[in-house]
């Protein structure tokens, strides 16, 4: 079987200011790598708030209202298969993208 990328924008707002891009590379019928980025509309520009991925080798996510560094997310990639670990920071995304927006305008204003 064919390797194979899926691409989805799931709107988290209604006024579709808030999204989540899912981004799945497929092999075998396994997701294999996989991101996830969280992204606001702010003042007219579309800005990166959150991301988590397994690519560079190893789960990790940012929290770009700290800073652009990668966490690594160890304990999830021994733990769960990467399909789960895409549905639970799938799902953790769409709970919290408020509060990491709150977090994000916050370092924009310099707080």
């Amino acid at each position: 079987m064919a390797k194979r990328k899926v691409r989805h924008v799931h709107h988290l707002s209604d006024d579709g200011g808030d999204l989540l891009d899912v981004n799945l590379d497929i092999e075998k019928g396994k997701v294999r790598r996989f991101a996830l980025n969280y992204r606001a509309s702010i003042n007219g520009k579309w800005h990166i708030v959150y991301r988590v991925d397994n690519y560079h080798g190893f789960l990790h996510e940012q929290r770009f209202w700290i800073s652009k560094e990668l966490i690594p997310l160890e304990e999830e990639e021994r733990t769960y298969n990467t399909y789960y670990i895409v549905e639970m920071y799938s799902e953790r995304i769409a709970l919290n993208y408020t509060s990491y927006k709150k977090y994000y305008l916050a370092k924009l204003n310099g707080r």
